[in-house]
């Protein structure tokens, strides 16, 4: 008998090693699959190598989760039960997301939360998904949500000048002395209590105006005052007054006209006025005493910062009706501009007492006190 006929599988036992060896080394590099499928979490894995948990379904939960996701308010989405179907709408922000992209956020948010998406539809306005939890069913509406109008609340202010300081004194002129600092005082020259108002103003910190008497219509029956600007007058005349004017009362930043409901419709006349207030580097506040007065126009093309009175508060009396009739009169005219130019007077206790209350109501209304300077409403022509 032969080695080969002795031992006739030896051979083919060695060739058939090999194979057992394979199939152990599958089943371990199965093991390690499983491992990191199965157990990748409880290892540390990256998130990409584990197997999302399942969270349980709690509807709080999902909402302040969407809220967070979708940059909502706390508590602006709810869920409402309608024809035993769960309905819940969600406002996207185009300008930060798309409906695609919210479709996957929702998508994701109902699925780590065992949610199945049953549809999807593509409406005019936006997407309806439809999701399946546990028995209930999910309506879920996405659409851009519109843009919002703004409305800017500009800030509103209010300048008041009150007129004709000079000719009161003692208490009275201290009790106008307690009003805000923003209230301006016109004060005319040469009167017994004109350079006591404007030194204590001055003092307090307050901006006071030379109130400049001007012819008015029905001169000489109407009288301005001593000195007053005249249409007759040439212009060494009307420079020689108004030097006087200012001179007298040294300390004041602008000038306004007293009356000159005629004065302030001639051109020429007032052009020698703003030459002299443009050397002396005064403003001017344009009092419209008359409904075609040219003098704000003509402080304009001399270059001085200019302003126009929209309205007396005074005028034509102190009643609350007068009053109301005012504060409405402001709000149209700041529907076109933020600012207001008011001017009044301070002949008697009573006059204060109202544009006390006034000041009150106008604050109440959202306005805020300007000094007539701080307005810096000048608007001189590009070609003059």
């Amino acid at each position: 008998m032969t080695k080969q006929t002795k031992y006739p599988n030896r051979h083919k036992a060695r060739k058939d090693n090999p194979v057992g060896l394979y199939l152990l080394i599958l089943l371990l590099c199965g093991a390690i699959i499983f491992v990191i499928v199965y157990k990748g979490k409880e290892e540390g894995l990256p998130p990409e190598f584990q197997e999302p948990s399942i969270k349980k379904f709690n509807s709080s939960e999902l909402l302040q989760s969407l809220e967070e996701k979708f940059e909502l308010a706390e508590g602006s989405l709810q869920i409402k039960t309608i024809h035993h179907q769960k309905q819940l709408s969600i406002p996207v922000n185009p300008s930060k997301m798309d409906l695609t992209f919210a479709n996957m956020i929702v998508k994701g948010e109902f699925e780590i939360r065992g949610g199945k998406l049953v549809s999807g539809f593509v409406e005019d306005d936006g997407q309806l998904l439809t999701f399946k939890v546990g028995p209930d069913t999910y309506k879920v509406k996405l659409y851009y949500k519109k843009p919002v109008s703004i409305i800017r609340k500009y800030p509103k202010y209010i300048a008041i000048v009150v007129d004709d300081f000079g000719g009161i004194g003692g208490d009275l002129l201290q009790s106008f002395l307690n009003l805000p600092l923003e209230i301006d005082f016109a004060i005319l020259p040469g009167l017994s209590h004109s350079e006591e108002a404007m030194n204590k103003a001055f003092k307090q910190g307050r901006e006071t105006l030379v109130h400049l008497p001007m012819e008015p219509l029905n001169y000489p029956s109407q009288n301005p005052g001593k000195d007053a600007i005249l249409v007759q007058m040439d212009r060494s005349e009307v420079e020689k007054l108004v030097l006087k004017h200012l001179n007298s009362l040294p300390l004041c930043s602008g000038v306004n006209n007293h009356m000159g409901s005629l004065a302030t419709t001639d051109k020429e006349i007032m052009s020698y006025v703003m030459e002299v207030l443009r050397k002396k580097d005064k403003f001017f506040l344009d009092s419209r005493t008359s409904a075609v007065s040219v003098a704000y126009q003509i402080a304009q093309k001399a270059q001085i910062l200019a302003f126009r009175n929209d309205l007396f508060l005074d005028s034509p009396d102190i009643s609350n009706a007068t009053m109301e009739s005012k504060i409405e009169r402001i709000k149209q005219i700041t529907n076109s501009r933020n600012y207001v130019i008011a001017i009044t007077h301070c002949h008697s206790a009573e006059k204060l007492r109202y544009l006390q209350d006034f000041i009150s109501r106008i604050q109440k209304e959202g306005f805020t006190l300007k000094r007539l300077s701080e307005l810096k409403e000048q608007e001189v022509p590009a070609i003059i």
